[in-house]
C-alpha cells in the first residue's frame, strides 16, 4: 500500500469514528438543542453568559475549565535588565580561551493561563459588524462576571420551585446533573426541591406522595432542617386517621416507619402511648362479663396492639377456657334459622339443627349415623308411606323438652305452607299428601309418589314446634333466642357476624383445646377476608380465590382443603323479562363470552386444566348427567353483534338494556367487568349491581324478579338439583309465578317431566337430555367450572383435605391460641 493510500484509509477511518461518536446514544445529538435561547435554558444549546467591564453581555459556548480558576493580581516587573554575572576569579581570560563572562539570557515568555486569559467562542452572532469572526481571547481582567450554564439552569429551577412548578424545576436540575453531577449547589437545590414538593403535596392532601418525597430526602440527608418534624406531623395525621377507621395494622405499620426515621420524635411516643391506651381500654370493655366477652375484648385489644405481654397472658388464659375458631367469610346467614336458602344457611343450619336423615346410606336409614333425628325410617306401600322413628334423649337447646314426633311433623307441614317463603318447597308440597305424628316418637308421611332419594327430602333442618316461624322463642321484650338441636347453639347473630357455642354434649371433656366456639365474621370485600386470614386474625378462610390457591399453598403455616363438588358458574336468566325470553338474544349473550380467555386471564390467571375449564351446561364435567358429545359453547363476537341486532328487530326495541346482579366473591368481582365489556361490544348494555350472596340467593329462590344473576352452584344429584340450578325460583310459592322465569319453555317441560320420573334409569336419561338440549335453548348462560377450596391455619387441627361442607367433623377439631404479630416484631 502506498503512503497516499494509507493516508486516505486513515482519514476514512477517522471520519467513520467521528460519525459514530457523533451518532452515539450517549451524546443524543439528534435531540440536543442547537439554538441558544437564553429565555428558555432547558431547551437551549449550552452557553455561558459573560458580562464585561463595560456592562456589555456576550453569550459564549461553555468555557473550559469549569468553573474558571480565580484570577491572580499582576506581578510588578523589574525596572532594569539584570547585569551580567562576573565570575569570582575575574573576567580576564588567557589568549585563546573563551570569555568567562556569562551574558544575560532573557527568559522565555510564559503563556497566560485561564486565570489571566481564556479562549471564548461566541454562541451566537452579535450585531458587531465583525462578520464571521467568533473565536476570541478574552482577558479575565476585562470580565466583570461570568454566569455558567449550570448556574443559569439552577437559577431558573429556583424560580420554578417558587412558582410550585416542581416538575420543570426537576428537569432543570436533572440537566445540570447530566452535565456535571458534582456541580456546586446542585445537591442542596435537589434537597430543597424534595422538601418543597413533599411539603406542598402534604398540604394538597396527597399524603402518600408527600411522604414518599420526604422519605427520599431523609435517605439523602437525614439532618435537613425541619424535615423530621414535617415527616412526623404527616405520619401522625395518617396514623390518627387509621385509628379512626379501626385500621390498626395499617396504623402500626405507619408508626413503625415513623420510628425507623426517628424513634425519639414526640409524635412517635404519643402515638405509641395512644395505641397502648386504646388496647387497654378495649380489654376493659367486657360486656356481660362472660368468658366469651372477655376473650373477644382481649382479642380485639391485641389486634390494636399485639406487643402487650400482660394482655397476651390474659388472652391465652381466656382462650384455653373457651377455644374459639374464627372464620373469615364474605357472607353470613342473615338471619340463621331452620331453612336452607343460601350457601351460608347450608353452612350454619346443619350445626344448629339436626336433619331427619344425615345422608342416603343404609346406615342412616337404620339410625346408625350420628347427627340425625331418625332412629329408623320404614318404607311401605311401594315407597308411598314412610314412618320416621325419632330418637329419644335429644333435647332442644332451651332445655324445655326433647325433640319429638310433633316437631318433625310440623317441619314437614311448614315446608308445604306458601305463606312461609323461607321454608316453602313447591316440589315437597306436590309430593306430600299428609304428615301426622302417630305417637311421641313416630311420624307418618303419606306421599303422592315414591321418593327417588329419601335423604334429599329428609335432610332439611328440623325446628322446634314450640318456637316461632323463625325458630326463636321469646325470652323478654327485647330478646328472642334461636332454639336448635344441633351440636352448636346460636349465641348471637348480626348481619356482620354469627357466634355459635358448642353444647355440653358436643364439646365433651376429651381435650381442652377442642373447638367450643365458632365465630363467622363477614368482611365487606374478599380482599379484606384474605387479609384477615393472612394476618392471622382468622384461623380459617371459607373460600380461596382460584388465583390465590398456589400462593397460599406455598405458605408453610397454611393448609388448603377442597370441596368435594366443583363450583359451576352460570348466568341465570329471568324469562319473565320479554327481552330474555327471546332465544336469539340469549344466543347473542352466549356468543359474546370468551369463556376460555376469561377463565385463564381473569379467574385462574393461568392455564386451564381438567378441573378448571369452560362449562357447556349446568352439570359439572364428568357428572352422570353430563351429556357426551355436546360441543363447547363458542365465542364469536361478530355473530354476537349480528344476533343482537336481529333480536332488536324481533323485539322492536331501540336498545337492549339489562341488569346483572352478582355476589361479592373475589373471582366474580374480577370477571363481571369483563363480561359487561363483552356484552357492550355486542351492543347489549348491561348494568352490574353487587348484592350480598345470601340476600341474592334467598330472594331468587323466593321468586323475586330479576334480569340476569351471576350464580355459583354446586351439584349433588343432577336429577334432584336440575330445577333449582336452571330456574332459581323453582321451589318458590305459586304467587311468585317463578316457573315463568324459566327462559325456555322446552327446558321447563323437561324439568316438569323429570319431577314425575319414578325410576332412576328414566330420571337419569331425562337429566342427560336436559343437559344436551340446554346448549341450544340456553335458559341459563353456562360460564365455567372451577375447583372450590378453603384454607386453615396450622394451629387448627382436624379439617379434612376434602369435604362436602366447610364444617364437616367440627366436633373433633382442636385449636391453639395465637396472636397475629407484626412482621418487624416477630
Amino acid at each position: 500500500m502506498t503512503i497516499s493510500a494509507l493516508h486516505r484509509a486513515t482519514a476514512a477511518a477517522a471520519l467513520l469514528l467521528t460519525l459514530a461518536v457523533a451518532a452515539s446514544p450517549a451524546q443524543d445529538a439528534a435531540r440536543a438543542p442547537t439554538v441558544v435561547t437564553p429565555d428558555d435554558p432547558l431547551a437551549s444549546f449550552p452557553f455561558d453568559r459573560i458580562t464585561l467591564v463595560d456592562d456589555s453581555v456576550i453569550l459564549v459556548e461553555p468555557v473550559s475549565p469549569r468553573p474558571l480558576p480565580p484570577t491572580e493580581p499582576p506581578k510588578a516587573e523589574a525596572g532594569r535588565l539584570p547585569r551580567p554575572r562576573i565570575p569570582f576569579e575575574g573576567n580576564v581570560g588567557l589568549p585563546g580561551e573563551a570569555s568567562k563572562v556569562e551574558p544575560f539570557q532573557p527568559a522565555a515568555k510564559k503563556e497566560d493561563g485561564p486565570d489571566v486569559v481564556i479562549n471564548v467562542h461566541l454562541a451566537r452572532e452579535t450585531a458587531t459588524g465583525r462578520g464571521d469572526a467568533r473565536d476570541f481571547k478574552l482577558k479575565r481582567a476585562h470580565m466583570k462576571r461570568i454566569e455558567y450554564f449550570e448556574d443559569i439552569l439552577l437559577a431558573e429551577g429556583d424560580k420554578l420551585v417558587q412558582a410550585r412548578d416542581f416538575t420543570r424545576a426537576f428537569e432543570h436540575y436533572l440537566r445540570v446533573r447530566q452535565r456535571d453531577p458534582d456541580w456546586p449547589g446542585l445537591t442542596d437545590r435537589v434537597h430543597a426541591l424534595l422538601f418543597a414538593e413533599g411539603k406542598h403535596a402534604l398540604g394538597d392532601g396527597d399524603v402518600t406522595r408527600g411522604l414518599r418525597l420526604l422519605r427520599e430526602l431523609h435517605a439523602r440527608r437525614p439532618d435537613y432542617p425541619g424535615l423530621v418534624d414535617q415527616i412526623a406531623a404527616a405520619y401522625a395525621g395518617r396514623i390518627d386517621r387509621a385509628i379512626e377507621l379501626a385500621l390498626y395494622p395499617e396504623g402500626r405499620r405507619l408508626l413503625h416507619e415513623l420510628e425507623a426515621i426517628s424513634a425519639d420524635v414526640r409524635q412517635a411516643r404519643e402515638l405509641r402511648e395512644k395505641f397502648q391506651g386504646l388496647a387497654k381500654a378495649r380489654a376493659a370493655q367486657v360486656g356481660s362479663g362472660s368468658n366469651a366477652d372477655r376473650l373477644d375484648a382481649l382479642a380485639d385489644a391485641l389486634r390494636i396492639w399485639p406487643d402487650h405481654a400482660e394482655l397476651e397472658a390474659e388472652y391465652r388464659k381466656a382462650f384455653e377456657a373457651e377455644p374459639t375458631l374464627e372464620v373469615a367469610v364474605t357472607d353470613v346467614a342473615a338471619p340463621p334459622g331452620p331453612w336452607l336458602r343460601s350457601p351460608a344457611d347450608d353452612r350454619i343450619a346443619r350445626l344448629l339443627f339436626r336433619p331427619v336423615l344425615a345422608d342416603d346410606s343404609e346406615e342412616a336409614r337404620k339410625g346408625e349415623r350420628p347427627g340425625q333425628l331418625a332412629r329408623e325410617v320404614e318404607s311401605t306401600d311401594l315407597g308411598r308411606r314412610l314412618v320416621v322413628h325419632v330418637r329419644a334423649g335429644l333435647p332442644w337447646s332451651d332445655g324445655s323438652r326433647d325433640v319429638s314426633a310433633l316437631d318433625v311433623a310440623r317441619s314437614f307441614v311448614d315446608r308445604c305452607d306458601p305463606r312461609d317463603p323461607a321454608k316453602y318447597q313447591a316440589r315437597w308440597a306436590d309430593l306430600l299428601d299428609r304428615a301426622r305424628p302417630l305417637d311421641e316418637r313416630q311420624v307418618e308421611l303419606q306421599l303422592r309418589r315414591p321418593l327417588l332419594r329419601p335423604a334429599f327430602w329428609l335432610d332439611a333442618p328440623v325446628g322446634a314446634a314450640h318456637a316461632g316461624a323463625d325458630g326463636r322463642i321469646v325470652l323478654s321484650a327485647k330478646e328472642r333466642r334461636l332454639v336448635g338441636s344441633g351440636p352448636f347453639v346460636c349465641a348471637a347473630a348480626s348481619p356482620n357476624a354469627i357466634d355459635l357455642r358448642a353444647t355440653a354434649d358436643a364439646s365433651g371433656e376429651a381435650s381442652t383445646s377442642k373447638v367450643r366456639r365458632l365465630r363467622e365474621v363477614r368482611y365487606g370485600a374478599p380482599s379484606a377476608a384474605m387479609a384477615a386470614f393472612l394476618r392471622g386474625d382468622a384461623a380459617m378462610l371459607g373460600h380461596v380465590p382460584p388465583d390465590q390457591a398456589s400462593k397460599l399453598a406455598a405458605n408453610p403455616d397454611v393448609k388448603i382443603g377442597t370441596y368435594a363438588r366443583p363450583a359451576v358458574h352460570v348466568l341465570a336468566l329471568d324469562g319473565r323479562n320479554p327481552i330474555l325470553r327471546n332465544r336469539t338474544l340469549r344466543r347473542a349473550l352466549s356468543y359474546a363470552i370468551d369463556r376460555k380467555g376469561l377463565l385463564e386471564e381473569t379467574i385462574l390467571r393461568g392455564p386451564s386444566s381438567e378441573s378448571d375449564l369452560p362449562a357447556d351446561g349446568v352439570f359439572p364435567r364428568g357428572n352422570g348427567a353430563d351429556a357426551p358429545g355436546v360441543k363447547p359453547l363458542e365465542h364469536n363476537p361478530v355473530l354476537a353483534v349480528a344476533l343482537a341486532s336481529l333480536a332488536r328487530r324481533e323485539l322492536k326495541a331501540e336498545s337492549l338494556k339489562l341488569k346483572l346482579e352478582y355476589p361479592p366473591i373475589a373471582e366474580v368481582e374480577a370477571v363481571v367487568p369483563r363480561l359487561v365489556e363483552a356484552f357492550a361490544q355486542a351492543r347489549i348494555v348491561v348494568e352490574p349491581v353487587a348484592v350480598p350472596r345470601s340476600k341474592l340467593e334467598s330472594e331468587l329462590r323466593a321468586g323475586r324478579k330479576f334480569d340476569m344473576a351471576y350464580r355459583v352452584l354446586r351439584c349433588d344429584e343432577p336429577v334432584l338439583d336440575a330445577g333449582l340450578m336452571i330456574c332459581p325460583g323453582y321451589d318458590a310459592p305459586p304467587s311468585a309465578n317463578a316457573l315463568a322465569s324459566a327462559a325456555s319453555p322446552r327446558i321447563l317441560q323437561l324439568l316438569l317431566q323429570l319431577e314425575q320420573a319414578a325410576e332412576w334409569p328414566s330420571a337419569r336419561g331425562m337429566a342427560v337430555q336436559i343437559d344436551r338440549e340446554l346448549r341450544d335453548e340456553l335458559p341459563v348462560i353456562p360460564l365455567w367450572q372451577t375447583v372450590d377450596r378453603y384454607a386453615w391455619r396450622s394451629r387448627l387441627r382436624g379439617p379434612a383435605e376434602t369435604a362436602e361442607r366447610l364444617y364437616d367433623g367440627i366436633e373433633t377439631w382442636e385449636i391453639a391460641p395465637w396472636i397475629a404479630k407484626d412482621p418487624w416484631s416477630r
